[in-house]
């Protein structure tokens, strides 16, 4: 039965608060199933509060297995939300489609928000806030939160507006954007910023001397005119190894901690 009611900019409004909390009930059976639903719920309820038994299949759809980038996720809940419009009000969108839909969007996004997000703009924001707060000043916690948050909920807003928008041509509006190559910039940016902290703010260096007839030799001294913060780099990389090995953060950050103490104990780490 066709329905003519149609979704508002109040209702897209709604939807793009609501999708801020997609892990709100994350569970490793259906990841976050519970959140889309959620953050989706009053726009079946809108589109088939004339159809209970349309709106309870709707609610059904969308318990299925969901998993994408919460920054990055946006265009899926747009472009969901047209999908469900256009389907209450008759037209022949299948649910397979929207499954499909759902499923051949999130890994992308995800690639997207972990590259671009996790990779890149989180550690940049961090770097310039850690050195503001090294330099005393106070706002420094202030203006991560407020302008990484600030990108967070303006991607997420463009996201679901734009994925609504175009609904079927959002992904050839992305290539049109060229966010491959975007996205390949930001993770060579990102990259050159997490190796310009880690030789900032990694200061390791060893008190350890050696003799050459008579004189004697620094091995930090040596090291300097080998490569400057070589100890540095050894250990960034043998922590980054460690957390490609599949290593958790708390047994990384232990194991720094051993380490530390012991060579410190030692003297061959200052």
């Amino acid at each position: 039965m066709s329905n003519e009611v149609g979704l508002s900019k109040k209702d897209l409004m709604k939807l793009f608060v609501r999708s801020n909390a997609v892990q709100s009930s994350f569970n490793f059976e259906r990841m976050q199933a519970l959140g889309f639903e959620w953050a989706l719920l009053p726009v079946l309820n809108k589109l088939y509060a004339d159809d209970k038994e349309a709106r309870i299949q709707a609610y059904q759809r969308h318990l299925n297995y969901f998993n994408s980038h919460p920054w990055t996720c946006g265009p899926i809940f747009g472009i969901v939300a047209s999908m469900e419009e256009r389907k209450a009000q008759g037209e022949d969108v299948s649910e397979e489609n929207i499954q499909a839909v759902k499923g051949a969007l999130m890994g992308p996004l995800a690639g997207i928000g972990d590259s671009l997000f996790w990779g890149t703009v989180r550690p940049i924001f961090a770097g310039i806030c850690a050195s503001l707060a090294l330099a005393g000043n106070s706002f420094a916690p202030i203006i991560f939160v407020l302008g990484l948050n600030a990108i967070h909920f303006g991607f997420q807003y463009w996201g679901v507006m734009n994925g609504y928008k175009f609904s079927d041509t959002f992904m050839q509006k992305m290539e049109s954007m060229k966010i491959k190559r975007w996205m390949t910039a930001a993770t060579i940016l990102g990259l050159i910023v997490v190796g310009g902290l880690s030789a900032t703010w990694l200061n390791i260096s060893t008190p350890l001397v050696y003799s050459v007839g008579e004189t004697s030799v620094s091995v930090q001294d040596t090291l300097n005119m080998i490569l400057p913060k070589l100890l540095a780099l050894i250990s960034t990389l043998a922590v980054y190894t460690l957390l490609r090995k599949g290593k958790s953060s708390t047994w990384v950050m232990m194991s720094i901690i051993i380490v530390g103490f012991v060579l410190g104990f030692f003297g061959i780490l200052a």
